[in-house]
């Protein structure tokens, strides 16, 4: 679906306004350009969202992550797409997947975890010219595949925040000026791994910033989250990692919180102590600590064998044989 590991593009152009999108589209004669600059600006947006609910929030059960955050945005930039116009946004986006930089690497990654939840099957076999019954099935798939994906995306923009808020706490200020200092002096404190667009737009935005704050009491923001070491010692718990990873089977197939449990005991079988050991601890824990919630609804019915629908798909997500833990 993107391309493979060793194959990818190189960095896109960087483009700092929708008028330099626009001319490069014209100078290239091709349209991808101006729908990049918008997967960017969406993709950048939902990071800042994410940011946003762990810095302003004090504590966790006023969060509300994964909510449809990223199918929200994306609806706001592309939902007036005809069925004639998003075979091509989708393309752009799986052209999009192939470039050689961190928001990519996002796209990449939640196309991978939708792979495995619906892995691609053989297509069928239609012939040009398409019937319209036809045209608007693949279109069908299309406009699903996106919105899962951004499943997907919420999740691990969940993860990576909830991550970083506990190795990097100071980066997540109250302050939406001083978050977007120590975004930069995060970026520079890695530069020399950061990817040739990231560094463009890194000495743009610290350029550009500069100005801004050169009178303001907040510009040594930059060079404290440089310096602040990172705490390694207060990684967050592994079955944090693990239901923020999965929670959009939660979602889907409306798992009650004791099928959760039983999933992540079975990706953690060690693991029997608190918030696994009832299914009202779990559901506190995610509500009070990851800030997470099932949508409202009909409740769902506990599996009784502890294999809910999707299992499968969250040992593959976690890294385990599914045929070798279906027992």
């Amino acid at each position: 679906m993107t391309a493979k590991a060793g194959q990818l593009r190189g960095s896109l152009p960087f483009m700092k306004t929708v008028e330099e999108a626009i001319g490069l589209c014209k100078k290239e004669r091709d349209n991808f350009y101006l729908d990049a600059f918008m997967f960017e600006a969406w993709l950048g947006r939902l990071a800042l969202d994410v940011a946003a609910e762990y810095a302003e929030s004090k504590s966790a059960n006023e969060r509300h992550l994964q909510a449809g955050e990223a199918r929200r945005g994306f609806q706001h930039l592309f939902g007036g797409a005809s069925d004639q116009e998003f075979p091509v946004v989708f393309n752009h986006l799986l052209r999009f997947a192939e470039y050689d930089d961190c928001q990519s690497e996002q796209i990449r990654r939640a196309f991978w975890a939708l792979s495995i939840e619906e892995p691609p099957s053989e297509p069928r076999p239609f012939k040009p010219p398409l019937l319209r019954l036809q045209r608007q099935e693949i279109i069908s798939r299309m406009r699903h595949s996106v919105e899962r994906l951004c499943d997907w995306l919420d999740a691990l923009l969940h993860f990576q925040a909830h991550f970083q808020r506990h190795v990097l706490p100071e980066s997540f200020d109250p302050d939406p000026e001083k978050r977007e200092l120590a975004a930069l002096g995060t970026n520079q404190r890695f530069y020399g791994k950061l990817s040739a667009f990231s560094k463009a737009w890194w000495q743009w935005h610290h350029g550009e910033a500069a100005q801004r704050f050169k009178d303001s009491p907040k510009w040594p923001t930059i060079g404290k989250i440089m310096s602040t070491p990172l705490r390694k010692d207060a990684l967050p718990a592994t079955v944090d990692n693990v239901v923020i990873t999965i929670w959009p089977l939660v979602k889907r197939h409306n798992w009650t919180y004791r099928d959760l449990m039983a999933v992540v005991q079975r990706i953690l079988p060690a693991r029997h102590d608190y918030p696994l050991e009832r299914e009202q601890d779990l559901t506190a824990y995610c509500n009070n600590v990851l800030g997470l919630r099932k949508p409202p609804g009909p409740a769902g019915k506990s599996s009784p064998d502890g294999k809910p629908p999707g299992y499968q798909v969250a040992l593959r997500l976690c890294g385990h044989d599914a045929k070798a833990n279906s027992s």
